[in-house]
């Protein structure tokens, strides 16, 4: 198994370790919202929320909290909830109090808001000070991957756990690169850590991986070419997406989930499916994107296997757009 939290929380469905569980003050309250559900015949189901991007402005923890008090009038409830990174906006290019603070706000409304259990998955934006502005430099004891880790009560930044006969894995996606702020990928620690437990997982056990840049998507394909080719940036999808793919394939991972580019599709490929869930913050809470809601992926898992993926809006209306 992964590197766990240091802190380990006990709920109903079992013990889920590796990540910040925030809990409400009491019950939500609303209208329950029925979906068609794996759940009811002996499966289970979770939610994916990605791309929060939570700040003071733009009602954005408002809006979060009204996305959260969505979730939790779901019937059947989930199990859990899986986060897919850019949690908050920013920590690349802020000093050390704003990110400090947009932390701490994260953290503020899940607890005021959520009564259901949380494991979360790090986005570029989590990432403190790499935009090497506001006087951060790589020697403050804060920078990088740093302060998610701490203020998230997380060892490390890739994972994995187990829930009703299925392993996850949240990997870190998010690399350095000496062009531009990141780029997506994993890299060799990773990756031998990615490998040791694949080979360690019974092969009938089906996998889940969750990732904030996808490895997969049409999403990111471009319209027009240059040069008589079309070009793809290196932090807008995974590196060896097509290695990863076969990969997955192989070690009987049935779907991959990321965020990031803030739009919403589903790719079967080898046996795999490959989903991006939109984005909770729309258009960095200015309304649709490209078309997309404010939303997040409701996914439902029968006894038998079989995946459902269904993205639900949550009726955001934006402050400006």
């Amino acid at each position: 198994m992964g590197r766990l939290s240091r802190r380990d929380w006990f709920v109903g469905v079992g013990a889920l370790s590796g990540g910040w569980v925030f809990q409400s003050h009491g019950p939500v309250r609303g209208e329950e919202h029925q979906t068609n559900s794996g759940a009811s015949t002996g499966g289970f189901r979770f939610v994916h929320m990605t791309d929060l991007h939570v700040q003071p402005e733009l009602k954005a923890a408002e809006g979060l909290a009204a996305c959260l008090h969505h979730i939790q009038t779901l019937n059947p409830k989930p199990d859990f909830i899986l986060t897919g990174g850019d949690l908050i906006m920013d920590a690349l290019e802020q000093g050390e109090n704003r990110a400090s603070s947009l932390f701490d706000l994260l953290k503020k409304v899940f607890r005021d808001n959520n009564d259901i259990p949380v494991r979360h998955c790090m986005g570029n934006h989590d990432i403190f000070g790499w935009g090497k502005k506001q006087g951060v430099t790589e020697d403050h004891p804060k920078f990088g991957k740093r302060m998610y880790l701490e203020k998230m009560e997380l060892e490390s930044a890739f994972y994995a756990f187990d829930h009703k006969g299925w392993r996850f894995f949240v990997l870190d996606s998010v690399q350095p690169s000496e062009s531009q702020l990141y780029q997506g990928g994993l890299d060799g620690p990773q990756m031998d850590w990615f490998r040791q437990e694949l080979a360690r997982k019974p092969a009938e056990m089906p996998g889940v991986v969750v990732t904030h840049i996808p490895f997969l998507t049409v999403t990111v394909l471009p319209d027009t070419a240059k040069d008589n080719r079309f070009q793809i940036g290196t932090s807008t999808i995974c590196a060896d997406s097509q290695r990863m793919a076969q990969m997955f394939a192989e070690n009987n991972i049935k779907l991959a989930l990321s965020g990031h580019i803030h739009m919403v599709d589903e790719v079967n490929y080898r046996g795999v499916k490959f989903a991006c869930s939109g984005a909770v913050s729309g258009r960095w809470w200015k309304g649709l994107h490209k078309g997309f809601s404010e939303g997040y992926a409701i996914i439902d898992i029968a006894n038998d296997g079989t995946i459902s993926y269904q993205y639900m809006p949550f009726g955001w209306q934006a402050v400006e757009s």
